[in-house]
């Protein structure tokens, strides 16, 4: 006889099956496909295989093939392969907005080919992070981390001796039996993976409360120093760079054993170039291990080592690696995978296995006599189909979300307009407005410096006809900001160096660019051809999967209230007159 607490667990695990296991399977579906998205990628897009190499990446040259293939690109940073035969990867930021990715040879820093931002890792990231649908989805997604782990701890309690349930799945026994079996054994299995999961999950909560409420650095490690302010006047108008490569000899000096995995060059002239690797702690994201080297004289500014955080950085830095089984490479990824598909598909047959096991008994039977057969329902099934009807509405929001989320990648419509230039000494440029450049409600101007080197300019500062004086932040070769003032009234730039008197230029606020003047860009992100047969396909596998489910439930409640049917019907059923026998 098990106890009452024991049927209160049981009932509390089905309840979190049947009200939210919809959306559980969903989030966990799209999070196993998102372990092997990288890998996706690498079968659907030639550009990004690469012989495997044991030497070191050519960083320096990447660089330059950087420079080379988008002369008026940002470099936001130059990252290792993934795995041995991929290619290395870098980030770059083109004029007019758009992220760009590029694929070198890690070897030679040739280029092989680059994308949209977007590809099969990206969707299945964002879908799973977030759903696509910005706050209220990561919101959402991280909140079902707890019924997860609740429902695995409450699975666990509930079976005794569940550790001689390892491989026990009776197979003669009825399709109920055997299907239970699967999964109460699928549950022990992967039980610990489950928590795992879950943990993280709640982890990931936390850090979008601290996020929210302006706290996350308490999650990180002080910040490592960046190259001094006093200090700028020193590297000149045009503050020259050390080559990539170099900047990874210095850190690898530094840090003894650090194998270099990423290079971030600086993006204003305060900013330290960032080396980041692993050394000999793969549970942890490459910038666990980290080291900001001044970019100018290659001095060493800070040292971060993993092996130095404390616990709440040390777990943020490791969660990801355990969230999606990376850490240990490609037989780790398998083996998240294979606990990934067996968990998403074990919420919904568990679901599905306590809705036909929990069928109501014949004291739940109502008898109208105008109204006929109707049945109570259990206390688990009060919400339930509220629940699972706000889960199919809200997959329409998702729908719709998604779209939007996928069309954020596309080529923006923009350009930008020509507006004026401004010299001062070494310091050349030329000031830019953003399409459409609409000044009245607010548009992006920025001051586009020529050359490579970093631009070090004392301050850039944009004057409005009313007297408003917008500063221009540094962003590598341009300093931008966002300026709102009257078309056609008249402004002024002023650009101050440090060895210099400012140069001030005057000029005319230029006017919106009409519409049928702007530049006409597809609607959807240039992607892989296959990637868009991945997503349809994991689209098709979700459809029908939940659509199975909702039958398979509403089938076996057809088949309860044909049941009680016929209970009620021999219950009312006259009984025959029976004539006894005479007694002697």
């Amino acid at each position: 006889m098990i106890s009452n607490w024991r049927k209160t667990l049981f009932r509390l695990h089905g309840w979190i099956g049947i009200n939210l296991g919809l959306l559980l399977f969903v989030i966990c579906l799209s999070g196993t496909v998102a372990v092997f998205s990288n890998e996706i990628d690498w079968l659907l897009n030639d550009d990004l295989r690469a012989e495997a190499t044991n030497g070191p990446i050519a960083w320096s040259e990447i660089e330059a093939s950087i420079d080379q293939t988008f002369p008026d690109g940002v470099n936001l940073g130059m990252y290792a392969p993934i795995e041995r035969g991929f290619a290395a990867r870098a980030y770059v930021t083109l004029p007019d907005g758009e992220t760009r990715k590029a694929y070198f040879h890690p070897s030679t820093g040739e280029l092989q080919g680059h994308t949209s931002f977007f590809n099969t890792q990206r969707f299945f990231r964002s879908f799973h992070r977030r759903f696509f649908d910005g706050d209220r989805g990561i919101v959402l997604v991280t909140l079902m981390a707890f019924p997860l782990l609740f429902s695995a701890l409450t699975g666990l309690l509930y079976y005794k001796g569940w550790l001689k349930q390892l491989f026990t799945i009776r197979r003669d026994k009825g399709r109920r039996l055997f299907g239970s079996d699967l999964h109460k054994v699928a549950g022990i299995w992967g039980l610990l993976f489950t928590i795992l999961i879950a943990a993280t999950g709640i982890f990931y909560f936390t850090e979008v409360v601290f996020t929210g409420t302006g706290n996350d650095q308490a999650l990180h490690a002080e910040p490592l120093p960046n190259v001094a302010d006093e200090t700028l006047p020193a590297y000149g108008d045009r503050a020259t760079m050390l080559p990539a490569g170099v900047l990874a000899d210095r850190a690898r000096a530094a840090v003894p054993g650090l194998d270099v995995r990423g290079v971030r060059l600086p993006l204003a002239p305060t900013d330290a170039a960032s080396v980041t690797g692993q050394r000999g702690n793969p549970i942890t994201r490459d910038r666990a291990n980290e080291v900001h080297v001044n970019p100018y004289t290659g001095d060493v500014l800070g040292i971060q080592r993993s092996s130095d955080l404390g616990v709440v950085p040390f777990i943020t830095d490791a969660a990801d690696p355990l969230h999606f089984g990376y850490f240990g490479s490609f037989w780790t990824k398998a083996l998240w995978f294979s606990f990934g598909l067996m968990l998403s598909f074990s919420i919904l047959t568990g679901a599905y296995i306590w809705v036909v096991r929990s069928e109501p008994v014949h004291r739940h039977v109502n008898v109208d006599e105008d109204k006929g057969f109707s049945l109570r329902p259990f206390p688990w099934l009060r919400g339930a189909v509220v629940s699972v009807a706000l889960t199919l509405v809200y997959s329409g929001v998702v729908v719709f979300s998604t779209i939007d989320g996928i069309q954020y990648y596309a080529p923006q419509n923009t350009g930008h307009v020509a507006v004026t230039s401004i010299a001062s000494g070494d310091l050349q440029g030329d000031l830019l407005c953003r399409k459409p450049c609409d000044l009245q409600n607010g548009s992006t101007m920025a001051l586009r410096f020529e050359g490579n080197e970093m631009p070090n300019p004392k301050a850039v500062t944009l004057t409005t006809a009313a007297g408003d004086a917008v500063s221009l932040s540094a962003y590598r070769q341009y300093h931008r900001g966002e300026v709102t003032t009257t078309p056609g009234t008249a402004m002024t730039i002023s650009l101050a160096t440090w060895d210099a008197p400012p140069v001030q230029k005057q000029f005319k606020a230029p006017l919106p660019v009409p519409n049928n003047q702007m530049t006409t860009a597809g609607s959807w992100p240039e992607a892989a051809p296959g990637v868009w047969w991945v997503i349809a396909g994991f689209v098709l596998l979700t459809v029908s999967s939940i659509g199975t489910w909702l039958w398979g439930v509403a089938r076996a409640f057809q088949s309860t209230q044909a049941k009680l049917k016929r209970k009620r019907q021999r219950s009312t059923a006259p009984r025959p007159n029976v004539k006894l026998p005479p007694t002697v």
